[in-house]
């Protein structure tokens, strides 16, 4: 064996080695079940709107369907241009307890969503609050159930899983798959090391854990990223559950065009610097060795000597193996359907297609100022 192959697999082997880490470490830890508590207490859930008129005359119905003792729910709607303040005056005469406030049209200050999401804490009236978006549906009248039964012991923040419903097309299996394994990403996080991201339309925290908020209270001008700074700054190991289940899951309609999934996705990658050093580090180093990997395995495939190619083909088995196995875990767990069969193409060009969005995201202009 050439000295260069040699050299060649070393690379590729410690590049092999931190992605057997990562998954074993990380992506594993959804084989086990999550921790459920038995309490009964009142929660808050407050819904933020912009020109959401139709959804909410759809939404606010559903969860008033909640197979829960105790609940308030808090609208604010968000200097609204459609018929979003009728449809909730409709909805009060309907439901008497429903709560709304109107942030008034200004054309001199500019806010953006995390300004709704602080009259929404203030107005809710329960020490925990759970968070989702006008245009989600929760899968099952048991959603406030699964999510306030994440409340064990010392828990004052949970994370949920907020799916995209299935559509035909490559463009919503792209968006389904890729929402997937982020999830079981940051869920891994969070149970393994520190938690560093949620998602706001499927998310609860308790009152105490925001008043000790300094980042998402004093920046309220920054126009997006509300749910990862806040669970960045205060989500800790000991402090953070996660809810998964599928009962317990807010599902949303997917963007249709790659300029709109484009922009979506730039507008969330926009809050990555405010994560820890140490977790950008991770996730840098994995998309890095991943590639590196994948690279390293293609080229010692086609020059590589015989032996060259079996140590090759044995990494790159392993690693798919421990990859799928865990991918097929989550899947099963989380109730998505036909995602990790497709994993190997999927591992290949999601990486790419991440990184077009950050260089993107980082040279256009153009930034969606609410949601």
């Amino acid at each position: 064996m050439a000295d260069s192959f040699i050299y060649a697999l070393i690379g590729i082997g410690v590049a092999c080695a931190f992605q057997l880490f990562y998954w074993f470490f990380f992506m594993f830890r959804l084989k086990k079940h999550p921790e459920r508590s038995t309490k009964n207490f009142p929660v808050s859930v407050v819904i933020c709107a912009k020109n959401e008129a139709h959804n909410l005359s759809e939404l606010i119905p559903q969860l008033f369907k909640q197979e829960y003792l105790d609940f308030q729910i808090v609208v604010v709607d968000d200097c609204s241009s459609d018929d979003t303040p009728l449809t909730l005056a409709s909805l009060k005469k309907q439901y008497p307890s429903l709560y709304y406030t109107t942030i008034p049209s200004d054309n001199v200050y500019r806010h953006g969503k995390k300004l709704a999401v602080t009259i929404g804490i203030k107005a809710a009236i329960h020490e925990h609050i759970v968070f989702i978006d006008a245009d989600c549906r929760p899968t099952s009248t048991k959603w406030l159930r699964e999510m306030a039964d994440a409340y064990t012991s010392g828990k004052e923040l949970v994370i949920g899983y907020g799916k995209y419903a299935k559509e035909n097309g490559f463009l919503n299996f792209f968006i389904r798959f890729e929402t997937f394994f982020n999830a079981v990403q940051y869920f891994g996080f969070a149970r393994a090391m520190k938690p560093f991201m949620g998602v706001g339309r499927n998310m609860s925290y308790t009152h105490k854990l925001y008043d000790a908020s300094s980042k998402f209270r004093n920046n309220i001008g920054i126009l997006s990223g509300d749910d990862d700074m806040f669970v960045s700054e205060m989500g800790t190991r000991a402090n953070t559950a996660i809810c998964y289940t599928p009962e317990g899951q807010t599902i949303s309609e997917p963007c249709h065009t790659w300029e709109e999934w484009v922009t979506q996705k730039a507008r969330h990658i926009s809050t990555s610097p405010y994560y820890p050093k140490r977790i950008k580090a991770m996730l840098g180093t994995e998309i890095f060795t991943r590639q590196l990997f994948l690279l390293g395995v293609i080229a010692l495939l086609i020059v590589g000597d015989d032996m060259t190619r079996i140590v090759t083909l044995s990494m790159w088995a392993l690693r798919e193996i421990v990859m799928h196995i865990s991918l097929m875990i989550a899947q099963n767990r989380m109730g998505e359907k036909g995602l990790w069969p497709h994993t190997l193409i999927m591992d290949i060009i999601v990486p790419w297609i991440q990184a077009f969005v950050w260089l993107w995201s980082v040279t256009s202009k153009h930034r969606d100022t609410w949601k």
